[in-house]
């Protein structure tokens, strides 16, 4: 069978894809995941609860192989990404913002990326098929509410709603959940969608390549040899695997793989007090705080999580982390192996660039004061700035040391982004242009994170949706 369109990956943008384009009555989607495939009501307990800890345990929903290397002479580490129906919306912290409104119109502005600007997106944002949803303060574990009087007690102002412009301040996230649960795009886009019969959904379907006559799409060919033939073809694998099936595919373009970037962060761990300790499959987090460096707005981020999980050597520990979310550092990522079930090598080479040395190096020691403060003081016996125990009081005081330190332990946010970026025409390293088409080729598209033109101030997940809701309008509109 040839199908209309065939998307790779079911993750945030693939499975809205999925949905969309099959509303098309006589239109023939096929999607496919390298994971495991279930219907909405089959999802685990573990991935539909509160704790991405336990949804992260459940076993093929990551790619265990899959390391990078965070700052240039670190060792690489484990880089935690969905795999299965839902992709990363079925195991990510479930927080749900858009950015504020000049990351869009930088896109448009800056970068040449016409109709992508605030006013563009802005409907689309509104629009979503994703609830969101504030927890409850019976719900807050004492690592949200440590940091929300902490946070008032150094000067932040109080935010009930940060998906207003440029939203300052210290409040409840918004969290893609409803009645308790995780709502991933599993849940909310293609569930809807399974009853149609010109959708197919397969699930553990490792995508080989595009095949490729001349420049134009063709087909896939799965890991196992299928073959399967496509009018067009649209890669959904998010932006460290959808690099590499381009790379495999053999599409030479000198912008994949290139400027990728993650929300450069830095931990502070609490060993918690036993009065304050929450269950480990209780919510994760609950609250935020979002503040403006001396340089920048909106761009730093720190995020105050109440356990680590169900594992031994997680038992009485939560967490404060502190993100730069207007970063400048890129990355790359390239083959290790033509083959399929090899991942891809990743560099982000964060902190190289100064300016997220400057702004990292200000939210941690913003975040040391809060740790420090009396109202942690109560739920902690002590904070560590390393696993092995190390108090906070050793973090240095001067700015050389304490960028030593910073690259020694700098972490992602796992917002891997604009890996296969979107640009104009004259723009070399534009793999897509504004329709997501891939540069020199026909019937080939990508859709995904990889595709932002730059990382907005926001947790990805719903900037995803956004520009495959934006895309499958477009291919709609078109076919009409």
């Amino acid at each position: 069978m040839r199908y209309d369109t065939v998307i790779i990956g079911a993750g945030s943008s693939g499975a809205v894809l999925a949905a969309r384009l099959s509303q098309m009555p006589h239109h023939q989607v096929l999607l496919l995941e390298a994971g495991p495939d279930h219907r909405s009501a089959d999802t685990p307990d573990a991935v539909a609860g509160g704790s991405f800890f336990d949804a992260l345990a459940v076993p093929g929903r990551i790619f265990p192989g899959l390391t990078a290397q965070h700052a240039d002479g670190a060792p690489e580490r484990l880089y935690q990404r969905g795999r299965g129906v839902g992709g990363s919306s079925a195991v990510n912290a479930m927080i749900g913002i858009w950015g504020i409104p000049d990351d869009y119109d930088h896109w448009e502005r800056d970068l040449g990326c016409d109709g992508w600007s605030w006013s563009d997106v802005a409907p689309t944002f509104a629009s979503l098929s994703i609830p969101l949803t504030q927890a409850a303060p019976s719900e807050w574990g004492s690592v949200d509410r440590a940091l929300i009087t902490a946070a008032l007690g150094l000067g932040h102002g109080e935010c009930a709603d940060y998906l207003r412009p440029a939203a300052l301040g210290v409040g409840p996230a918004w969290l893609t959940r409803a009645n308790g649960r995780r709502v991933s795009v599993n849940d909310a886009y293609l569930e809807p969608a399974r009853g149609r019969t010109n959708l197919t959904v397969r699930g553990d379907a490792l995508v080989d390549c595009v095949l490729l006559d001349s420049t134009r799409a063709v087909g896939v060919r799965l890991a196992d040899g299928e073959i399967i033939e496509a009018a067009e073809v649209i890669v959904s694998a998010g932006a460290i695997h959808s690099p590499a099936v381009l790379l495999r595919s053999g599409v030479d373009l000198p912008g994949i793989g290139r400027g990728l970037k993650d929300h450069a962060s830095a931990a502070v761990t609490l060993a918690l007090r036993e009065s304050a300790r929450s269950s480990p499959h209780a919510l994760a987090l609950a609250t935020m705080l979002r503040w403006s460096s001396a340089d920048g707005v909106a761009d730093l981020q720190l995020l105050p999580v109440n356990h680590l999980g169900a594992a031994p050597e997680a038992a009485g520990l939560g967490l404060l982390m502190a993100a730069v979310m207007d970063v400048h550092s890129l990355g790359s990522v390239s083959l290790r192996s033509t083959d399929p079930l090899v991942d891809p090598a990743v560099q982000f080479h964060m902190l190289s660039d100064e300016r997220d040395r400057v702004r990292l190096r200000e939210a941690v020691r913003h975040m040391v004061r809060l740790a420090e403060s009396d109202a942690f003081v109560q739920i902690c016996t002590a904070a560590y700035i390393d696993a092995v125990g190390t108090p906070i009081a050793a973090l240095p005081d001067d700015d050389r040391a304490l960028d030593q330190w910073l690259v020694a332990n700098v972490a992602d946010y796992v917002h891997a982004s604009s890996s296969c970026r979107m640009g104009p025409d004259g723009d070399d390293l534009a793999v897509v242009d504004t329709q997501c088409r891939v540069r020199g080729h026909q019937g080939l598209r990508v859709c995904d994170a990889s595709v932002f033109p730059d990382l907005p101030r926001a947790n990805t997940h719903l900037p995803a949706v956004m520009v495959a809701e934006r895309i499958a309008a477009h291919l709609a509109a078109a076919a009409d």
